[in-house]
């Protein structure tokens, strides 16, 4: 523990100019006193570490040292072979992600090279689902340059409903959930989340806008996820006639989503009992029921049932 202790502290202080002792402690939820111990053993490494009294003072290191990355723990390298799936961050970034990953891997000692080949040879996160293939679209360079260059982009662009309109965008950023890329943008002062995959064209529109300093991107998505999950947009009703044990596979895996739909149907029930669920789209319907082959029956869509039965044939061939 103390290693990995005296690495953080090595980090933190190369990435600002001073800290105190009271804000390592609390950064590494040890006593002021632990602190002052650990900065006494990296200064008995040879760490050029000291201390400055009085006001604007702190724990500091001699300017322009900088460390290397031989302090990785052994679970931190075995962490680098699976900080990236290129399978979920798709086709156009995958091979800069891979020789990223392979510039830093070299950095490190030998030791923890072997490490890391050892974790990747035993984890793989394939977070690709079945039958969807990830051909980039052709929107994604313009719209990061963009991004980028805080450039605002007028898009054309499909609704879930059907309806295409018109937008002028002030694009914030780019989000990758599992396969599908979204855009995070202002239209008159509203963020709204836009699915790449609804793009019909995009043209920059050769202007910059200012964009909000206190926008926060992770707390956006987190908020929008969650009130998307409980209230999804209804546009694929399907009728099915489910089990008591695919009823709890949804609710364990898509409660926000089917909650009220499957829990009146009781508990335990013998055979099966028809409930009508909504899904976003066809794509969606397909990719969850696919799980659910021997414990639901589709009623309606018979399209839906149809591609479903193929679906299952192709797993089989691929699989035999």
């Amino acid at each position: 523990m103390r290693a990995e202790r005296l690495i953080a502290i090595l980090m933190a202080l190369q990435r600002a100019q001073a800290l105190t002792a009271g804000e390592l402690a609390q950064r590494l939820d040890v006593s002021v006193r632990t602190i002052f111990r650990d900065i006494d053993a990296l200064s008995t490494m040879g760490v050029p570490v000291y201390t400055e009294q009085g006001r604007g003072g702190g724990i500091r290191l001699v300017e322009g040292y900088t460390s290397d990355l031989t302090g990785l723990s052994s679970g931190e390298a075995e962490a680098l072979a699976l900080i990236a799936s290129p399978a979920g961050i798709g086709r156009d970034l995958a091979a800069p992600t891979r020789t990223a990953l392979d510039k830093l891997a070299a950095a490190v000692p030998t030791m923890h090279q072997l490490r890391a080949q050892h974790a990747r040879g035993r984890l793989l996160f394939d977070t690709k689902p079945w039958f969807r293939s990830y051909d980039a679209s052709p929107h994604l360079d313009i719209l990061r340059g963009a991004i980028w260059k805080d450039e605002l982009v007028n898009i054309n662009y499909r609704r879930s409903n059907g309806e295409v309109r018109d937008y002028l965008v002030e694009p914030y950023a780019l989000v990758v959930k599992v396969d599908t890329w979204y855009l995070i943008g202002r239209v008159k002062r509203e963020t709204r989340v836009f699915r790449i995959s609804r793009l019909l064209s995009l043209q920059p529109a050769a202007t910059h806008f200012t964009r909000d300093a206190d926008f926060d991107l992770q707390k956006f998505w987190n908020t929008w996820c969650e009130k998307f999950e409980k209230n999804p947009p209804v546009a694929f009703p399907v009728e099915l006639e489910i089990s008591a044990k695919g009823k709890q596979q949804l609710l364990d895996s898509f409660g926000h989503w089917f909650r009220s739909r499957l829990e009146p149907l009781g508990e335990n029930f013998k055979g099966r009992k028809p409930v009508t669920l909504d899904f976003e789209r066809e794509e969606a319907a397909l990719r969850i029921l696919f799980d659910l082959v021997f414990e639901a029956d589709i009623v309606k869509p018979t399209e839906l049932r149809r591609k479903l039965r193929n679906q299952a044939k192709r797993v089989v061939a691929a699989t035999t």
